[in-house]
């Protein structure tokens, strides 16, 4: 299992700004798009190599909140 950094990250064109939540499994943040300013939540996975299961489980939160 990989350690989890809590560092905020910058991922393409969003700044994490807090941490809301973290576990093995997955980090999510409270962030804005540089661009435009818009406030957006990010989540991503806290293994580097997820198994094929994390990544169908993770897609399928996705859809799930994107619908």
């Amino acid at each position: 299992m990989s350690a989890i950094s809590t560092d905020l990250p910058q991922i393409l064109n969003y700044q994490a700004t807090e941490v809301i939540y973290h576990s093995d499994r997955t980090l999510v943040y409270r962030g804005q798009d540089i661009e435009n300013g818009q406030l957006v939540i990010i989540k991503l996975m806290g293994n580097e190599y997820p198994s094929f299961s994390e990544l169908v489980r993770f897609r399928n939160q996705y859809t799930i909140s994107k619908n």
